[in-house]
């Protein structure tokens, strides 16, 4: 499971520079006054994790972070943004759009975890991508370090084993964006209008590949489902809820009977000669209580909507949850369940309420000194600034030694110190 290990901010926004945080593997939680930068937090972690900086592209910054794979390989990769006021501003000169005055870099290296061996690519925004020592290949400069992707795209270039596989597991967090503190992603996911996913269908009808959904993406389980059952005059599916462990799971959670879930066929393009492309959406989620009596995803409450999203975001993210504010509307029964459903992923997760707290592991005076950020306010030059720690390893040690004695629950621990 790729592991994001540690950040260092160089240069990014209000962040004091030479910021260092490092991570557990586990659950990480970020504690901070309204304010503190908890979010802006949260998005660059989602930033480094699906490898896309391109809300960036108009905006300086400097980073580090360290990926991981246990057993395979460790990425490093340093990348950047600078513009160069002495330019004037100019038509764009690349397929990304990018100005010739803004200077995007990245170096990245791939360590081996048997053997040690390093792989190294760099780009540069006038001399496009270079592999190891060698010469600028002339490929990839059209593909700019802060496009969405770039990492595993990059990665097929080195054409290593190691490479190859790493790629694919950073592909598989292009969805790990951050579960926000109120309906946005729910109702990004019962909206109607954009794709919420797309197969390539042979005309045979059978499944070619799936390209990746817009925002949270699908679960594969539904993928292949859909394209077990899919066609061609049909144009809407419905599943029920043994068909998938997550729309069970939020089933049992919530107590109901039975659920179920439809899709529709929203577009089908021609691809090729013998292939389609085949967009679906417009989800319909239904909820049975014993009697035949049912509710729409409408009527749901706050919670539910939000116990809904999270389950299916889960779902969509197998290594990786980037969670704000998790807890809102959630009964403490279902906090566990959420906690519990999150598995050995890693997490990052904020809240300005003491139940999550409670659910955090605690293990040892270094877990502590890993799992809690601590975000906090203040001004530099008149303006408004953020400092990003994690606990000290004092603060650490005194924290575990409270818990032990087994007294005080986590959060009047922090805040009886003073941490949160």
């Amino acid at each position: 499971m790729l592991k994001l290990r540690r950040l260092r901010i160089e240069k990014f926004r209000g962040v004091a520079p030479g910021t260092e945080l490092r991570f557990s593997d586990g659950l990480n939680v970020l504690l901070g006054q309204n304010g503190t930068g908890k979010t802006t937090l949260l998005e660059l972690i989602s930033m480094v994790v699906r490898s896309d900086f391109s809300s960036l592209v108009r905006e300086e910054f400097s980073i580090e972070y360290e990926l991981t794979v246990p057993g395979e390989a460790t990425v490093l990769v340093a990348i950047s943004n600078k513009e160069d006021t002495s330019l004037p501003e100019t038509k764009p000169r690349t397929a990304f759009g990018l100005p010739e005055h803004w200077h995007p870099a990245a170096d990245i290296t791939i360590e081996e975890s048997s053997s040690g061996r390093r792989h190294h690519v760099r780009y540069d925004s006038d001399l496009g991508l270079i592999i190891g020592d060698g010469h600028p290949t002339g490929r990839a400069r059209e593909l700019s370090c802060l496009q969405a992707g770039f990492l595993w795209l990059y990665m097929l270039e080195v054409a290593e084993p190691v490479a190859i596989s790493v790629h694919h597991k950073v592909r598989r967090a292009r969805t790990a964006r951050r579960f926000d503190e109120s309906l946005e992603l729910f109702t990004w996911l019962v909206g109607s209008g954009d794709a919420r996913g797309i197969l390539l269908v042979h005309r045979d009808e059978t499944l070619i590949a799936e390209a990746e959904a817009h925002v949270i993406g699908v679960p594969q389980a539904l993928s292949r489902r859909l394209a077990e059952r899919y066609e061609r005059p049909r144009s809407d599916y419905t599943f029920q809820h043994a068909d998938f462990a997550f729309l069970t799971t939020i089933k049992e959670t919530m107590r109901f009977d039975a659920a179920e879930l439809r899709v529709d066929i929203t577009e089908r393009q021609p691809w090729g000669e013998d292939h389609e492309m085949v967009t679906f959406g417009n989800f319909v989620f239904r909820f049975w209580w014993e009697g035949g009596e049912f509710i729409t995803h409408t009527r749901l409450s706050y919670g539910q909507k939000r116990l809904l999203t999270f389950f299916y975001y889960l779902a969509c993210n197998d290594d990786i949850v980037i969670a704000d504010e998790l807890v809102n509307g959630l009964h403490h029964h279902w906090i566990t369940a959420c906690v519990e459903a999150i598995g050995a992923r890693q997490a990052f997760l904020t809240s300005q309420n003491p139940l999550l707290l409670d659910y955090v592991p605690i293990t040892s005076p270094e877990q502590v000194h890993h799992s809690f950020v601590l975000c906090r306010g203040e001004r530099r030059g008149g303006r408004p600034a953020w400092t990003w720690t994690n606990m000290s390893h004092e603060d650490a040690a005194e924290f575990f030694a409270a818990y032990e004695v087994g007294v005080e629950h986590v959060s009047e621990i922090l805040q009886s110190r003073g941490l949160w």
